[in-house]
């Protein structure tokens, strides 16, 4: 076998013709623009591609090469082979196209890249499993060249097929940065993966993702899942008035358990030492489910029910709430709200009104869920994924960088090591 047929095949390298192989070393000048990219010794490996005519770096179509110069040499990095440096060096041309005068493509490599694809996906897999920074350290590489390896991966690997057939999907924000930085993150709960996402909390900002889609992949959108977000709201009745909105059970319960919260702080500043004894340590008691107290949580909800009757109805009034959204159908669900809303008017607690007529007026998109069974549980997952993301990374500069780590490891980008 011939070495370098030894090479392109170790290397796997497709569509792709090895010309000669040798070793480099420091004081090698073979090309002043080559040599001056190499660092140390390594194994220096001439290609070029085996199309008979050159390809556009933009759109992929045949091209035509320019006249002029011979081209101007390349140098791209490669993995290397057995804790040895590889480089792929090969001559670039410029190439007239349909759509303007353009750099060549050539198939080890994406455009604009001094990295080899192989390369490029090694480390994007780093990045799927640990920080950028220590990534950066193990390939030797900086940590912003890391950042544009995983955006050009993601432009490459995340393509339309995301935002087609999207039927059910969730809506949410989460907080990237002080003070007030802010993604909006969409999910397809069918498929479960994020597939967009971009800075901003307004109705401007989701506007812009169903203007993207375009009119006829916004009519199979059926439902929308949301907390109560008013901005979110508005862009879906604007731009999607067929949309069913589910608001988020547990975005209601979290306002009831806050509603409880507020009274017991309240009960507790009202109340004589003896009662702020008692009321000690109640908190989780009140917040948690049933079924999951400890036997001490339990006696201490047992001493609530014996020494103070407000707090133990507004107890009462979080978890008869909860009912609602296990009623076997959407009539029976809004007699069981008539009830809870007439109890909690009447309950003398100001978070409980308010919680009342808030939940009134969103009651239609509330009782969705008896029919779609619909949460925006995976979204507040993804949430915190990112959060990990974010938080791993000690931060991002850029909402740019931080939405193409979300990319790369929240919307179903699979990567394979290049020794599998």
């Amino acid at each position: 076998m011939r070495v370098t047929t030894f090479f392109k095949r170790i290397l796997r390298l497709k569509s792709t013709i090895v010309e000669w192989v040798r070793e480099h070393q420091e004081s090698d000048l073979i090309d002043g623009q080559i040599s001056s990219k190499l660092d140390g010794r390594g194994v220096l490996i001439r290609v070029r591609p085996r199309w008979k005519l050159p390809r556009c770096g933009a759109c992929g179509r045949k091209a035509r090469r320019l006249h002029g110069p011979k081209g101007k040499p390349r140098v791209w990095r490669h993995l290397g082979l057995w804790g040895v440096p590889v480089w792929l060096t090969c001559r670039v041309y410029r190439v007239v196209c349909k759509c303007g005068v353009k750099t060549m493509a050539v198939p080890w490599a994406r455009v604009g890249s001094a990295f080899t694809r192989a390369f490029e996906d090694e480390v994007a897999w780093f990045m799927q499993k640990t920080n950028q920074t220590a990534t950066s350290q193990y390939f030797g590489i900086s940590w912003p060249t890391a950042g544009k390896i995983a955006r050009r991966v993601v432009a490459e690997k995340c393509d339309d097929s995301l935002l087609e057939d999207l039927r059910f999907i969730g809506v949410d924000e989460i907080s990237y940065g002080r003070p007030r930085k802010f993604l909006t993150v969409v999910v397809d709960h069918q498929r479960r993966k994020v597939v967009w996402a971009a800075e901003g909390q307004s109705a401007q900002t989701l506007a812009s993702f169903f203007e993207m889609l375009g009119p006829e992949r916004r009519a199979s959108i059926e439902v929308v899942s949301m907390d109560m977000d008013n901005a979110y709201e508005k862009a879906v009745r604007e731009i999607l008035p067929s949309a069913q909105i589910v608001y988020d059970r547990f975005h209601v319960v979290g306002l009831a358990s806050r509603a409880v919260d507020e009274v017991r702080r309240q009960e507790v500043r009202l109340a004589p030492e003896q009662e702020k004894r008692d009321l000690k340590s109640s908190r989780w008691a009140l917040l948690k489910n049933p079924w999951n107290l400890t036997p001490a949580e339990a006696q201490k909800l047992s001493t609530v029910q014996q020494t103070n009757a407000r707090l133990y109805r507004a107890y009462l009034l979080k978890e008869t709430l909860q009912t609602l959204f296990d009623a076997p159908s959407v009539s029976k669900a809004e007699n069981i709200f008539s009830d809870w809303f007439a109890w909690a008017s009447r309950s003398r607690l100001q978070p409980f009104q308010r919680l009342a007529h808030t939940i009134k007026d969103h009651l239609r998109g509330v009782l969705r869920f008896i029919k779609y069974k619909i949460t925006n549980g995976p979204v507040e997952g993804f949430n915190s994924k990112i959060r990990m993301i974010s938080h791993r990374a000690f931060g991002f500069h850029s909402a740019d960088a931080l939405i193409a780590m979300i990319k790369l490891n929240c919307s179903g980008i699979q990567l394979v090591p290049f020794g599998y």
